[in-house]
């Protein structure tokens, strides 16, 4: 159920869906075509701005946003600056039209734990825009949480060694030898993700983003970096839980797969989460070294199977899954709230860019 909200803007009608806050959704009062609805964008910056703000994230529903050339438009009537171009995250993606990509070509049956998006970075994205060009049958939520809420639920003495050590991540990546283009526990190549097999430009790279390389093997890569944990936003000065702990944890896809039993209650989910417990198990007794991924405090202390199912109910707590309609589309503040992706059936395609 909608709650109404006032608005000095006519024809756009603001709302919330049921009890939450997040996001504020953005309907049309009266039958609008496209180029309404990117002028009111451009025009009225302040007012979408500050609600982004206070929010965290806007649900455009209802207008007539009907394929990626019309969400390229919305993507550049927000008259952001540096539109991303070069993708440093994890998760396949492929370019649709400029600035406006695939949010992953991982398996369906594949959640995506809640992150910030590339919070491993010095830079992250500012905003993230996402485009529901087609909903899923069933399932497919992006789900969002408020990362200033989470900061302040989370377990005080967790909370306590990040703002002392930060947070260390490392990250395997097989080559171009390799043709697969994701495996179960490193996803894309490092050659994708770079965008280049020149590895001068990694070093490049590498160095403008504090990545530490370390080679093995015929061209397989190891990535180490760190950062602080927690984000300060430069406008607001709220402060947010931002690291990719939750995602990048060898134990957070098994709390994930669980959860996502509990809720979706099918025998696929049930099939994922048991096969995913025992191959965490084996990975466990294997030891931190046998991780393609994994995330410590920055000291080099792990962070227990304990410490990281906390961190997850905290997430599942404050999370928002609100079914995907086709046409939607999302902006996010990638400095105050987080997003993943739940399992699906049927075909879905979900569209995504972001500015820097």
């Amino acid at each position: 159920m909608s709650r109404a909200t006032t608005t000095a803007t006519h024809w756009i009608r603001k709302s919330f869906i049921g009890e939450t806050k997040l996001p504020i959704v953005y309907e049309p009062g009266e039958e609008k075509d496209l180029t309404d609805l990117t002028h009111w964008i451009q025009k009225n910056q302040k007012e979408w701005r500050e609600d982004l703000k206070t929010y965290g994230a806007i649900l455009f529903r209802g207008f007539p946003i009907h394929e990626a050339t019309d969400f390229q438009s919305v993507l550049f009537a927000t008259e952001e600056k540096k539109l991303g171009e070069f993708y440093l995250g994890t998760s396949p993606r492929d370019q649709v039209v400029k600035h406006v990509f695939t949010a992953s070509e991982l398996p369906p049956h594949y959640p995506i734990m809640q992150h910030a998006e590339m919070s491993f970075l010095d830079n992250p994205p500012k905003l993230l825009f996402f485009y529901a060009e087609k909903a899923a049958e069933t399932g497919g939520e992006s789900p969002i949480a408020d990362l200033r809420e989470i900061y302040k639920d989370i377990d005080p003495k967790i909370k306590e060694k990040i703002q002392n050590h930060g947070i260390r991540y490392r990250r395997r990546y097989d080559g171009p030898s390799t043709k697969a283009r994701f495996s179960l526990w490193k996803t894309k190549r490092w050659d994708e993700m770079f965008g280049t097999t020149n590895l001068d430009e990694v070093k490049k790279i590498s160095d403008k983003n504090r990545f530490q390389l370390d080679w093995f093997g015929q061209d397989s890569l190891t990535i180490t970096n760190e950062q602080s944990g927690f984000r300060v936003h430069p406008e607001a000065k709220t402060i947010a839980w931002h690291n990719h702990s939750q995602t990048f944890h060898y134990q957070a896809a098994v709390s994930e797969v669980w959860k996502i039993f509990k809720r979706q209650k099918t025998f696929r989910a049930l099939g994922v989460a048991l096969l995913l417990t025992l191959l965490t198990l084996i990975k466990r007794i294997s030891g931190q070294e046998s991780h393609d991924v994994h995330v410590t405090y920055g000291n080099g202390e792990e962070i227990s199977a304990k410490e990281m199912k906390s961190i997850a109910d905290v997430f599942w707590k404050h999370l928002v899954a609100i079914p995907w309609q086709t046409g939607d589309v999302m902006i996010i503040d990638n400095l105050s709230v987080s997003h993943g992706r739940l399992p699906f059936t049927g075909p879905r395609r979900i569209l995504v860019g972001w500015s820097d």
